[in-house]
């Protein structure tokens, strides 16, 4: 017994001096005058991450801290809580010392410390298998389709905050929220990707797949009293001692991967005993019988190869189901790490690597940032599918560029990153330049792809990886504002050459519109900067057409009256492209309202009299002026004289009627 007791004093010694190793005395001092004080809360029905059989709490949250037990030499005591709800009030009251899984958000932060995650959990959509559509929140902000969230999501903060306009309705748990899209009650689920395989293994559901991978990430931390940082420190720590070997096992636990045989299957066997018995008994009953029953063994035997047809059948279906399981949990872990549109990894892979080489103390490691230029206004112009096909092609360039040993990730809608172990500053900067020249040489008409760059290196084990991240992102924003007004000039005059192609805004005609503008607006005493804003109008006022398509523009017949409402937002097109650049952001204004009528009868604002600024009414008046008397395609011109009498009879409800006096009298 003496013995007994000397070997476990001995063991509890060993856990002591092995937490000794990893935390100060203050942080050793601290947790033994916290003994029997951290009360740590966990939810009782959040698989696999945490949950009961029977009265026991089990998952992965719950290997974890029996690990940091061990690690640290303490003990924690352990509380059970039903609700989230209940659980996230109680560490607000400080009731609970901590959590055990929750994703971080502005709101938890103003009276709880995070841990780095500890479990990476992305959020999917699921939908049924035979909804082919791709989706995004843009379009699901804009359909009509009945979407689910889990109660209390971390990712409920990011959708109201967000996408204000997407309308969703919230479920209990993930297991109501995938019956309900399984069953046909409900078109979609966003969940985490975590839960939403654990509820498809446990329900045996094959009629659902994930269709998206969102962009936020519900990846979980141990949350602490914001009061006690201390325990947070001395946390991060505990989980820094966990090997990679220990993570794997427990993930292997509770994230399977199901490869059940048919021989492993009950039914099976029941089945072919059962058969087994039958042919015993038609064989015993042949020799008693002999030939007196050889029409029935005949008909028995015909039985049993029907018997076993319907065997086959329910075996290679059986099969298929394996199979089909298996390759959409493939599909659910490559979609978890990967970007959907570029095929790139994405940030949850991003960050586990940062982690990886922070934890190795990688040196020398490289960080290259890259920001796509120019994509809103792209977006905004020339639609989101040119969008997309400049964010797919300078992914390609990336990976193209770099090295086997790199990782390319997108981060964010234009934002990239490439992170280079063993590469030094000089390394990445000749990167860079092969991204530059590669971006020059890309064919991508009528938009010139641009991609601003920073890099920064690891010189020292004093430096995080977070600040030489920092310190890219510095240089990078630095390299995106001097490199901004080429990129904008150079798509605006994309953008008029296009203009040019598809209307009938000729440089005559906005060499006339200039002329004459200039004339009046010199006549009522514009300033040199207002009549230079003119000049700029005169040639630019029809921007936003470059939005609309060919068809609608070059159509010889009449318009429609869905087209001519897409005609009617090219004002509002045109002041969004024109706002986007500093250069022609003074005749903005003058772009949304240079089809507003003097008596309020213009669009798209209906704005009167002087409401609507000096430069649109004289542009309004000028533009008109010049097609009456020069003619379009579907409309002869008129004499000077038949110009003139329909600007007056005009006046006062299309023109302003001073500006049409002077114009008349003075510039004409």
């Amino acid at each position: 017994m003496f013995i007994l007791i000397l070997l476990i004093s001995l063991l509890a010694s060993c856990q002591k001096e092995n937490a000794s190793i990893f935390l100060t005395q203050e942080e050793q001092a601290w947790l033994t005058e916290h003994e029997g004080q951290i009360r740590i809360g966990y939810t009782t029905d959040y698989p696999p991450v945490e949950y009961l059989i029977g009265d026991d709490y089990v998952g992965i949250s719950a290997d974890y801290f029996k690990l940091l037990e061990e690690k640290l030499g303490t003990k924690f005591e352990m509380v059970e809580f039903d609700q989230w709800s209940d659980l996230i009030e109680a560490s607000r009251l400080k009731t609970v010392s901590g959590i055990t899984a929750a994703t971080k958000t502005p709101e938890r932060s103003k009276y709880l410390d995070f841990t780095v995650p500890y479990i990476m959990n992305p959020n999917v959509i699921i939908t049924r298998k035979n909804f082919s559509e791709k989706l995004t929140f843009e379009k699901l902000s804009n359909s009509s389709m009945d979407i689910l969230v889990i109660e209390e999501y971390s990712i409920i903060e990011d959708l109201e905050k967000n996408h204000p306009k997407l309308v969703y309705r919230t479920v209990p748990n993930t297991s109501d929220g995938l019956r309900l899209v399984a069953f046909g009650e409900a078109d979609a689920l966003i969940v985490e990707v975590m839960s939403a395989s654990a509820g498809i293994e446990e329900d045996k559901i094959t009629n659902l797949m994930v269709n998206t991978e969102v962009p936020y990430d519900s990846n979980l931390s141990i949350a602490t009293r914001n009061d006690w940082p201390m325990l947070s420190d001395i946390l991060n720590k505990g989980l820094a001692q966990i090997t990679k070997r220990e993570k794997q096992a427990i993930l292997n636990k509770w994230v399977p991967i199901q490869k059940k045989s048919i021989v492993e299957n009950r039914f099976f066997w029941i089945i072919l005993g059962g058969i087994l018995i039958v042919l015993s008994m038609i064989i015993v009953a042949i020799v008693v019988w002999n030939r007196l029953l050889q029409k029935a063994v005949l008909e028995k035997t015909e039985e049993l190869i029907h018997k076993n047809e319907q065997l086959h059948k329910i075996k290679k279906q059986l099969l298929e189901e394996i199979e089909e399981r298996k390759k959409s949990e493939a599909r659910i872990k490559f979609k978890s790490y990967h970007d959907e549109l570029t095929g790139l990894h994405n940030r949850a892979y991003y960050n586990e690597q940062l982690e990886y080489y922070e934890k190795i103390k990688k040196i020398p490691l490289s960080i290259v940032l890259g920001d796509l230029n120019g994509l809103k206004i792209t977006n905004d112009t020339l639609g989101h599918e040119m969008g997309d096909r400049l964010i797919v092609k300078i992914a390609e360039i990336l990976e193209a560029t770099c090295g086997e040993k790199d990782t390319v990730a997108r981060i964010g809608g234009d934002e990239f990153v490439i992170l280079m172990p063993g590469s030094t500053d000089q390394m990445a900067q000749a990167v860079c330049k092969r991204i530059k020249s590669a971006c020059e040489e890309a064919k991508m008409d009528p938009i010139k792809l641009s991609v601003a760059l920073g890099h920064a290196e690891r010189v020292s084990l004093d430096m995080s990886l977070q600040s030489v991240f920092k310190k890219a992102e510095d240089q990078m924003y630095e390299n995106k504002m001097y490199e901004s007004e080429s990129t904008h000039r150079g798509i605006l005059e994309s953008l008029k050459a296009m203009l040019r192609a598809t209307t009938e805004e000729t440089s005559d005609h906005s060499r006339r519109m200039e002329e004459l503008a200039l004339r009046l607006g010199k006549h009522i005493g514009l300033s040199l900067q207002e009549l230079n804003a003119l000049a700029s109008l005169a040639d630019l006022h029809d921007l936003g057409k470059v939005a609309i398509s060919d068809e609608i523009l070059l159509k010889e017949g009449s318009l429609t009256n869905e087209e001519l409402e897409k005609v009617r937002r090219h004002p509002d097109l045109g002041f969004k492209i024109a706002s986007t650049s500093p250069s022609l952001s003074q005749i903005a204004e003058g772009i949304l309202s240079h089809h507003e009528w003097w008596d309020g009868t213009g669009y798209p604002r209906g704005l009167k009299g002087e409401e609507i600024s000096i430069l649109a009414r004289i542009i309004s008046l000028v533009d008109a002026f010049d097609v009456m008397t020069i003619g379009r395609p579907y409309k002869a011109a008129m004499t000077k004289e038949a110009a003139i009498e329909e600007i007056k009879r005009c006046s006062g409800t299309q023109f302003d009627p001073t500006l049409v006096e002077l114009f008349v009298q003075n510039v004409i």
